[in-house]
């Protein structure tokens, strides 16, 4: 594979003219010792420093599509994962300064259906609770449900993806304060949002988020230009799926994003009751996966640091200072005297609302110093991701890394973190 290497901002030039550059030896090592090829597709970070709004230091290596020889690029679109999670909770939020929805309201009134945990009938299911993972939602076996059926289908006893409750806990991790990493807790959140007024899930995130802060992303291409798709990065692994076998010497295989839909089309799982149906046929407030609000945005890290210097100033007019320390402020904290959640692992020890906070104590450890940090991380299709920001200096940091030669489950550092983000937020979030 041909690497690139590019540095932009003239910060960062500067810094680097006069010095060794920081990135040089993870980049031109290929970061994996134990390969004699890069360890990664590609790779992009950039960081920005204090207040200000222009990058001190935007790095990529690597392919953004390997089969074309494009590189990666800082502006690269890719799917950022379970950042995603931030994005749309800065949205949702977004209505309930409005007063359009409430923390604490019970969604089962707001959604049409009556939503209760089965073994825990007299707890409300709260956007707080979603926003929290502190539900007593899972993400059933057959995850995700796709247009063409009503996100009840899983949720209400006899549908056609009930699972036999399998969307739900067991009796010892009862909702309110067990932590478990819940996706389908976003779908219900974007559906909140339709139900409530605020047009389709996709829309209302581009218009009242994303345009306004002049960004070129969207959930699922929804929004994005075609200048912008045709730079989009191809997510990959060195096996054909997550389950292997991995051949870290093979070629890169794209799992995601390898054809990208012409602009305005965009990406999104089909029912077989769906037919032939068109996109435009979706009935507003049925189905919030149908976007994939849990994970399916495409964004380049400079989309990515943007986003984080928003929260870093205190929501820039688009929210309130008050709301961003709300979504910041950690909901739930790991208790090891008690355990109350698995935290992902061990990687989230801390959690607000859509938003994790870094604790700096063993699973969660992505770098040294980091303890305070909040953000969130992403990993999917063999892409891993991170948007973190310090909230009392306003640095911020964002990478993404497109594939990764090992499954990720040997391919821990120190933390629960790959080696690959430990080494790449660390020098990031030092320069």
């Amino acid at each position: 594979m041909t690497r690139r290497t590019v540095l932009t901002s003239g910060a960062a030039t500067a810094m680097t003219a006069g010095g060794p550059d920081p990135l040089a030896s993870l980049l031109d090592g290929g970061g994996d010792p134990g390969l004699a090829v890069p360890a990664w597709a590609g790779l992009a970070g950039p960081v920005r420093r204090g207040w200000v709004r222009q990058s001190f230091l935007s790095r990529a290596d690597g392919l953004a599509n390997v089969a074309a020889g494009r590189a990666m690029t800082v502006d690269t679109p890719v799917r950022v994962a379970s950042i995603s999670k931030l994005a749309a909770a800065l949205g949702f939020m977004m209505l309930v300064e409005r007063g359009r929805v409430g923390l604490d309201d019970d969604v089962g009134d707001i959604l049409g259906f009556t939503l209760r945990h089965p073994l825990f009938p007299k707890e409300r299911i709260t956007p707080r609770r979603l926003l929290s993972h502190t539900s007593g939602m899972r993400d059933g076996p057959s995850y995700p449900v796709a247009f063409g059926r009503p996100l009840s289908a899983a949720l209400t006893p006899g549908g056609a993806q009930w699972d036999d409750g399998a969307w739900f806990g067991p009796v010892n991790e009862p909702p309110g304060d067990w932590f478990a990493y819940c996706n389908t807790g976003f779908a219900l959140l974007a559906q909140v949002m339709e139900r409530v007024g605020a047009g389709r899930f996709d829309t209302f995130m581009t218009d009242q988020l994303f345009r306004p802060m002049a960004l070129d992303c969207g959930y699922n291409w929804s929004g994005v230009s075609q200048a912008a798709r045709d730079r989009a990065g191809v997510l990959y692994r060195k096996a054909p799926s997550d389950e292997g076998p991995y051949d870290p010497a093979g070629p890169w295989i794209a799992q995601i994003d390898d054809a990208v839909p012409a602009a305005p089309a965009i990406t999104h799982a089909r029912a077989p009751e769906a037919g032939d149906r068109p996109l435009d046929s979706y009935e507003i407030g049925t189905n919030g996966f149908v976007f994939s609000p849990q994970g399916g945005l495409r964004a380049s890290v400079e989309d990515l640091a943007r986003i984080g210097g928003l929260i870093a100033r205190g929501g820039d007019r688009i929210l309130g200072r008050r709301t961003v320390k709300l979504i910041t402020e950690p909901v739930w904290r790991f208790d090891p005297k008690r355990p109350n959640g698995d935290g992902y692992g061990g990687a989230i020890r801390a959690y607000g609302l859509g938003c994790q906070t870094l604790t700096g104590v063993g699973g969660d450890n992505l770098f040294d110093g980091c303890a305070g940090w909040v953000g969130h991380a992403g990993d999917a299709y063999g892409l891993t991701s991170g948007l973190w920001l310090n909230p009392k200096t306003g640095r911020c940091i964002a990478y993404a890394i497109t594939g990764e030669a090992r499954p990720l489950k040997t391919n821990r550092g120190r933390s629960n973190f790959t080696w690959q983000e430990e080494l790449l937020a660390g020098v990031l979030a030092g320069v």
